[in-house]
């Protein structure tokens, strides 16, 4: 019996709820992109509502041929195409990729352009889940860390140069993620992250930045003392936290100035009102203006008349907002919830380490995604280029969705056959 007979005669395993739940956020992404740049008499092949279609009609195919693909074929492939991705990071960053307003992050082969990173994020997922299944991670066994930092690290600051900051945390959610299902307690995962909490509230760009800084470390004394890890790392831990703190100042001046730019138009967006803080400004007011039930699809003037930028890409949820207000805004919530507790429930059907590493890897890409982008447009955090997914236009990240929407198929299809 073929492997496609297979997969039809296994109904029971077709999440057809999952799958419908995809098709709707899908189609509302079409819709909304349609809405915000619908322009009278243009050739529709032309649009971005038709090419985002075809998009995701090729990341279906995608999608569904990696349904069939069996899980070893996985594991066997994994550093193959880890080692390509920084192949593509390596020629974009040394190579001249692509440069649109002002980072190199594509490569252009002529009808379509490419984003590295995004196959990128793919490769490294499934890398960083098949070394953390076969190799367990602890505190207590340094040299288990070893390898995950060289994984993560090599990716990330390739990204990083480019410069393409919020894709490059995207990798830090990945990695968190899985050491965390790998068998580091939420403890665990405090003491990780906290020299990056370090940093960011010792800055003196954060009022009460000392106060709110000394409490930090003391949680971490306490969770130190706690913990009762070997007195070289709680040594290592605690002076990281120091020296973070008074070396904040050094990784400010790191940041680019477009970067800094961002951090302070957040703080205080009414600092700079036509400049960097016009987008957060004019998102935060097509939002507002939406009310409960919003203007009308295809209604409102901040979309309408090009007061909002890059309506179409980083700020669809705000042509949402807009459009069809609170409502309409919790009803793609309500979607992207359903979706991903659906996709979480992969993890209760098997025991598999990589399996269930693929899986929440897999979620923890959507949700870093939707909530660092809907925090983007209300103005809870600084303006990145992080689309949203499925409804964000875009072809590198449409199929990335899809691509990891076959991951979740395969895993639910299969994930006990190997």
């Amino acid at each position: 019996m073929s492997r496609a007979r297979r997969f039809l005669d296994q109904k029971m395993k077709i999440d057809w709820f999952f799958l419908l739940l995809v098709l709707t956020l899908i189609s509302c992404g079409v819709a909304l992109v349609y809405s915000a740049t619908y322009k009278p008499g243009e050739v529709f092949y032309h649009s971005y509502w038709f090419r985002q279609i075809i998009y995701f009609i090729v990341g279906g195919f995608i999608a569904v041929g990696l349904a069939f693909i069996r899980i070893d074929y996985f594991k066997r492939l994994a550093f193959p195409l880890y080692f390509l991705s920084l192949a593509g990071l390596s020629v974009v960053l040394f190579g001249g990729g692509d440069v649109v307003k002002g980072a190199g992050r594509w490569i252009d082969i002529g009808f379509f352009k490419i984003q590295p990173s995004e196959f990128a994020k793919i490769a490294y997922l499934i890398t960083f889940s098949y070394w953390l299944s076969r190799h367990p991670v602890s505190f207590f066994k340094l040299k288990s860390f070893l390898v995950p930092f060289i994984l993560f690290l090599v990716p990330f600051a390739l990204v990083l140069q480019q410069p393409d900051l919020s894709t490059a945390l995207v990798f830090i959610a990945i990695t968190l993620v899985s050491f965390y299902w790998a068998g580091l307690s939420l403890l665990d995962m405090f003491l990780l992250v906290s020299p990056a909490f370090s940093v960011l509230l010792s800055h003196s760009q954060f009022a009460y930045s000392q106060i709110f800084w000394g409490l930090l470390i003391c949680l971490v004394t306490l969770a130190l003392f706690y913990r009762k890890l070997p007195k070289m790392l709680t040594g290592f831990f605690f002076l990281i936290n120091i020296f973070a703190g008074y070396a904040s100042s050094m990784v400010w001046n790191v940041l680019k100035p477009h970067q800094q730019k961002r951090v302070e138009t957040f703080l205080d967006p009414m600092n700079d009102p036509l400049g960097d803080g016009y987008q957060v400004l004019q998102s935060m007011t097509a939002i507002g203006s939406g009310g409960i039930r919003g203007k009308g699809y295809g209604e409102g003037s901040q979309t309408n008349l090009s007061f909002l930028p890059e309506e179409h890409t980083d700020f669809i949820f705000s042509v949402l907002g807009e459009q069809f207000g609170f409502l309409g805004s919790l009803f793609i919530l309500t979607l992207f919830f359903l979706f991903l507790w659906r996709a979480v429930s992969i993890c209760k059907l098997y025991d598999d380490p990589f399996v269930n590493l693929i899986t929440v890897s897999s979620c923890a890409v959507f949700v870093f995604h939707i909530l660092v982008n809907i925090a983007m447009t209300v103005g809870l955090m600084p303006v990145t280029g992080l689309p949203l997914p499925f409804l964000s236009y875009g072809g590198s990240f449409a199929i990335t969705c899809m691509v990891l929407v076959g991951f979740l198929i395969n895993m639910r299809y299969q994930g006990g056959r190997h």
